[in-house]
């Protein structure tokens, strides 16, 4: 029985000294291979990105102007409509819809032609941020006797409310729950001054 260990070469690491010298010559050589011909550039102002000529613009025709484009994102499905501007939390929203957020304030604008309940409207909520209120009700009702154009109160509303002057003011805006009017009321969310 021999209790000798074996004994570790002593040309291991010099074998792996030897390999990465090998290694790294390798390398030289086809970096050298790659630049020959290759001379050094001039002493001077250097410039990355050569000068080209300067293009023309094409003249352009008159555009037309566009439409103010809509500062809230409008989901509806079936009766239940929500509203919010871009970076307001779910949770509000939901919260907002359950009737947690109680209205401060509300203005009932059955029986008013689009443009004149649109009119009120802006002034309420303007005036509603000016006295701090942070969530009012507009009260528009189903439009069960609209006659046979049918409902158009509430669209005009939400329209109103995602364009500019009154999208400023507004954070988000949802179908109120069953307690507050439902589907015949819209809860909105105004922001702080």
């Amino acid at each position: 029985m021999d209790s000798r260990k074996p004994v570790a070469s002593v040309d291991a690491p010099v074998a792996a000294v030897q390999s990465r010298q090998a290694a790294d010559e390798e390398e030289r050589r086809l970096f050298a291979a790659a630049m020959q011909g290759v001379r050094p550039l001039p002493p001077g102002s250097r410039r990355a990105v050569p000068e080209w000529p300067a293009v023309k613009p094409a003249p352009s025709t008159p555009s037309r102007p566009r439409p103010p484009r809509e500062a809230l994102h409008v989901d509806e499905d079936g009766d239940k409509l929500t509203g919010a501007a871009f970076g307001v939390a779910h949770a509000l929203v939901r919260s907002l819809a359950r009737g947690e957020i109680v209205p401060e304030a509300e203005l009932n604008l059955h029986h008013l032609t689009a443009d004149a309940a649109a009119h009120q409207a802006e002034r309420f909520i303007e005036q509603s941020v000016e006295q701090g209120r942070h969530c009012v009700l507009l009260i528009h009702g189903r439009g069960l006797h609209s006659g046979p154009s049918g409902p158009a109160l509430r669209a005009a509303l939400v329209e109103f409310l995602c364009r500019q002057p009154l999208a400023k003011h507004v954070l988000a805006f949802t179908s109120a729950p069953p307690r507050h009017g439902g589907a015949g009321a819209l809860l909105v969310l105004l922001r702080r001054r």
